[in-house]
This record gives C-alpha cells, structure tokens and sequence, in this order.
C-alpha cells in the first residue's frame, strides 16, 4: 500500500459506530499478527455528542503520559544524587517528560486526525491507519467485513479504488439460503 519503502499511507474509514471502529481496528491488528499489514499507527476518533472528538492513538505520547515517565526518572537521579535532590529531580523530570512528549507527535499527525474528526457527524467515528506496508487481497478481504466509506487516504488512486469498492460492500446484505 505504501508507495515506496520510506512513506507509509494513511488510511481513514468513516463508520455509524464507535463499536464498528473499534472492530476494525482488531481485525487490523489480525492482520498484523498474521504478517499482512505492517502498521506505523493507528487511531480511533469517536465524534461525541455535542461535537467533541475523543481521539486514542496507539503510538503517541500524551504529554501526562510523558511527565509522569518523565517523574520516575527525575526521582531515580534525585536518589542516584542524594539529598533533597530527590523532589526537584522529580519535578524537572516531569517538566521536562511533558514538554517533550507536547512536542514528539510520531505516527498519525494530531492536526490531520482533529481535522478528521471534525468532518465526522455527531455519533459515528473513524479508524485511522498508517500503513507501511499491507497485503492487498487480505486487507480488502477484511474491509469487506465493515459498512463504511473512504473518509481520507493518501494511497494511490488504484488502491483508493480498491478500498472503496471493498468498503461499498454491506455484509448484513447477504441473504442466507
């Protein structure tokens, strides 16, 4: 999917249901398991009531995750140094961690997904893929599973395509004989 080997594709798939997206994003990490997508990041965005976007991303650091990492280390130094080191390395540790973690935004851009999100209506949601590299046929196959549209990609336009028509496919539609 990507197109070449140093830029992975982003992949976003509207659907009705934060439930729906939270499947997706299991049966993406299947595929990952099994070797047919290679993922750089995902992320889910849930459009709420109201209009605000709750957005979880598996790769990024939020900046509290990184203060309080950022914390532990501090106090590890202000007891490696002794005295009453300990707290004011924990404080600049945690200063420091959340500064760092505010300006380190890996994987999916914050901006790209709150941008996203903001097209969604009240109530549905989005799964967001970096994909560095995927199997097509199993990964179609898997998108077959899902009622849902195209809400953004940065693939090529045959592999946009592709994930339209798979994604056009309603799998409550089929009639059991």
């Amino acid at each position: 999917m990507a197109d070449d080997d140093l830029t992975s594709s982003l992949v976003a798939i509207a659907v009705d249901d934060p439930l729906l997206a939270q499947e997706g994003l299991l049966a993406a990490m299947r595929l990952v398991k099994r070797g047919h997508l290679k993922l750089e990041d995902a992320a889910l965005i849930v459009k709420e009531e109201g209009g605000r976007l709750r957005i979880q991303e598996t790769r990024d650091t939020r900046p509290s995750q990184g203060a309080y990492s950022g914390g532990w280390l501090g106090m590890l130094a202000g007891i490696l140094l002794g005295g009453g080191a300990l707290l004011v390395g924990a404080a600049l540790g945690a200063a420091a961690g959340g500064i760092f973690a505010k300006l380190r935004d890996i994987g999916i851009q914050d901006e790209e997904m709150q941008r996203l999100g903001e097209e969604l209506p009240e109530g549905h949601a989005a799964l967001l893929l970096l994909v560095e590299d995927a199997h097509l046929f199993h990964a179609r196959a898997e998108l077959r599973r899902f009622p849902g549209r195209l809400l953004h990609t940065t693939c090529d336009e045959v592999t946009a395509e592709q994930l339209r028509t798979a994604l056009a496919v309603d799998p409550y539609s089929a009639v059991l004989e």
